[in-house]
């Protein structure tokens, strides 16, 4: 299993020009975001047109998929990304099922509560609008957000990667889940 030091060691390696090193962190960090996503789908009944790989997949072909090769300063950051990308996945396929011929009522599913995993009745579409609008107030709560909501990861891996305190994590995800189950609600 991939640690933080040792993919962090591979993407500074791979910016000195080390192409096999780059090789090697997308392989770990491959192989972890593949067990997060299927973990996450595994609790989610209402996505049934994404498999893991596929999330995985079409997460990756954001991230890298432009042009050039992005400029990674640790595993930290390439998570933080990587869990961006998939909440757009899912977030696309989201408004997919909504824009299908079927009566708009019967096909949304209310968020009923965030917490540190994926709940099995989420809308994603409604989620992503609130997480924009966070954003907009608190990045930061935003960026927590995204990596213990969609990436799955813990307070203690969140700070880590953010350079913050697991006490500061824990904090303002309570403030940014209490935000967005008050937006989320109206």
């Amino acid at each position: 299993m991939d640690t933080p030091s040792e993919v962090t060691r591979l993407l500074h390696s791979a910016q000195a020009g080390d192409t096999a090193a780059m090789d090697e962190a997308l392989r770990q960090m491959y192989s972890a975001l593949h067990r997060l996503a299927g973990a996450q789908l595994r609790q989610n009944s209402s996505e049934r047109t994404l498999s893991a790989t596929a999330l995985v997949n079409e997460a990756y072909l954001k991230v890298f998929g432009g042009n050039g090769a992005p400029a990674w300063e640790s595993r930290g950051h390439l998570l933080g990304v990587a869990a961006r990308a998939m909440r757009e996945v899912l977030v696309d396929a989201a408004r997919r099922r909504r824009a299908s011929k079927r009566p708009q009522e019967n096909d949304r599913i209310e968020l009923s509560e965030i917490s540190g995993a994926l709940t099995p009745e989420v809308d994603y579409a409604a989620l992503l609008e609130s997480l924009e609008a966070l954003e907009q107030i608190d990045p930061r709560q935003a960026n927590i957000v995204s990596m213990r909501f969609f990436v799955g990861l813990s307070a203690e891996q969140i700070g880590a990667a953010m350079g913050i305190s697991p006490a500061t994590v824990q904090r303002e995800w309570r403030l940014a889940r209490a935000w967005l189950q008050r937006e989320l609600q109206s």
